[in-house]
């Protein structure tokens, strides 16, 4: 730095705008001229001139040893080196900064286009082609911004691992931490790293004499590195470095962002989607399992049944003929709940006293009672997945029911003996879009479990805990809603959609 000081004169705040000042006496000597002709023309540098007055010749001088901009008025002995008013630092800044900045509102306008057409092909991307399109993204963005390379690090526990890189020349990386990253505690709140680079040549003066670097510490490889985001976790950290002299603007910052959000979500969806395929592919077993190596044995055993049927007293053939049977319905919900595709079919308007009818058939409960107290009318509906939905609640009121007083000494536990009855009928509650309601004189259901009834595999009667999800699933798929509360009993209350509700006629 060609300036007159003496010893004492502190040059750190200069030392962050890398330039060259002189002045006007400074310039005139031969020697100092050909030193400010001797700069390197690949690091640009500029020089500012201070004029001690401002004259004619003074400003003839400047112009001789090209100067990049002058400060006329002197430094006041007042000013602390390194303030905002300080005029050598403003105009070196100004100098310096728009040379570094390599990202103008043009190249921003590029990369806006790069990044639309970036997300479009991430969000058609299928699982085989997402390590081939993020590469190809990336390569597309480092070279409109400009950048030696880019690596997008993901988390694997409590390490990070490279697993896309662009680096058009050879370049190592490698797995870290996240104490590894600059300023960790900043990316694990989710937020930016921004760091500027200087000259090689000129790094060391961004650094202090004890070792401490400033507010805008400043490195020899510039990097801007962006955490990756998803369900509110730090899945990994996107980095974007440049060997070339360069400070980066916010507009390139938050672009940046931007793509890290797409390959982010990229990235999840895709997990997603492999948890879901392996899933199905679980659920397709488990149907297979089901379909085939139970059903079959019990076809056996209903098939032994029939024949035994006039051989063997009433007492003994009817609790079999109810295991089968209900083995048949458990088998039916089991495969209905891994089934693939739409919980509905095709709907339609549908009778639901026609419903209830054919429904209570399929139960087998001949010692319990259904009493259907009024006209519900027509629903839109799968009429399929309404009986099934039907048959459920009517079941869970025979198994529940028979835990009451009501029951006979010597009564399974899920059935419920001669004295259950159920009612069905309209809501009369007012609610928009109608409705029916389910009720039996049980037990009803205790307070402290009401809110996991319709969890699938709950139970407290012994039974699989099946039926009522079904229900909770069938309900909802409608776009209907399901209560229950106690009323001398438990009592099911279904709302119908509005949209869905089909006047009687």
């Amino acid at each position: 730095m060609l300036l007159e000081a003496t010893e004492d004169t502190d040059l750190q705040p200069l030392a962050d705008a890398c330039g060259i000042v002189t002045t006007t006496e400074a310039a005139t000597d031969i020697s100092i001229a050909d030193r400010l002709a001797a700069t390197p023309k690949s690091v640009p540098v500029p020089v500012i001139v201070v004029l001690e007055t401002a004259t004619a010749e003074s400003f003839r001088i400047a112009l001789r040893v090209g100067a990049d901009d002058v400060v006329t008025e002197p430094i006041s002995e007042t000013t602390e080196p390194g303030s905002d008013t300080d005029p050598l630092v403003e105009r070196l800044l100004d100098a310096v900064e728009p040379r570094r900045i390599q990202f103008g509102s043009d190249d921003a306008e590029q990369l806006r286009e790069v990044l639309l057409d970036s997300g479009s092909t991430l969000m058609s991307t299928r699982s085989d082609e997402v390590d081939t399109k993020i590469c190809w993204t990336m390569e597309n963005v480092g070279e409109h911004a400009e950048l030696n390379r880019i690596v997008c690090y993901l988390r694997e526990g409590e390490t990070f691992d490279p697993a896309y890189v662009w680096c058009p020349e050879r370049c190592d990386t490698e797995s870290h931490s996240l104490d590894g990253f600059p300023d960790a505690d900043r990316l694990s709140m989710f937020e930016n790293v921004v760091r500027p680079s200087v000259p090689p040549e000129l790094a060391d003066h961004s650094v202090d004499e004890s070792g401490a670097s400033g507010e805008e510490e400043s490195y020899p490889t510039a990097t801007v590195h962006v955490p990756l985001v998803a369900d509110w976790n730090l899945v990994g950290v996107l980095s974007f470095e440049t060997d070339t002299w360069r400070a980066w603007t916010d507009e390139e910052v938050d672009l940046y962002r931007t793509f890290a959000d797409l390959i982010a979500h990229t990235i999840a969806r895709n997990d997603r989607r492999l948890e879901l395929r392996r899933r199905t592919e679980q659920l397709e077993q488990f149907s297979a399992v089901v379909s085939h190596d139970l059903r079959n044995p019990l076809n056996v055993l209903s098939g032994y049944l029939d024949l035994v049927e006039n051989e063997i007293s009433l007492s003994t053939y009817e609790p079999m003929d109810r295991a089968v049977t209900r083995m048949e319905a458990l088998i039916d919900n089991l495969l209905m709940l891994a089934k693939r595709g739409d919980t509905i079919g095709k709907t339609e308007s549908t009778s639901v006293a026609g419903v209830v009818e054919e429904a209570w058939q399929a139960v087998r409960a001949p010692d319990a009672t259904l009493t259907l107290t009024d006209e519900i009318g027509r629903v839109r509906a799968d009429p399929t997945r309404l009986q099934q939905m039907l048959e459920n609640l009517f079941r869970n009121s025979v198994e529940h029911a028979s835990t009451g007083s009501r029951a006979k000494p010597g009564d399974a536990v899920d059935h419920a003996g001669p004295s259950v009855a159920i009612e069905i009928g309209p809501r009369t509650d007012g609610a928009d879009g109608g409705g029916m309601y389910i009720a039996d004189d049980g037990p009803g259901i205790p307070s402290d479990v009401r809110g996991s009834l319709f969890d699938s595999g709950f139970s407290t009667a012994d039974s699989s805990g099946i039926g009522l999800a079904i229900v909770d699933r069938i309900v909802d798929a409608h776009g209907w809603e399901v209560d229950v509360h106690n009323d001398s009993g438990a009592v099911f209350e279904v709302s119908f959609e509005a949209e869905t509700a089909v006047n009687p006629v």
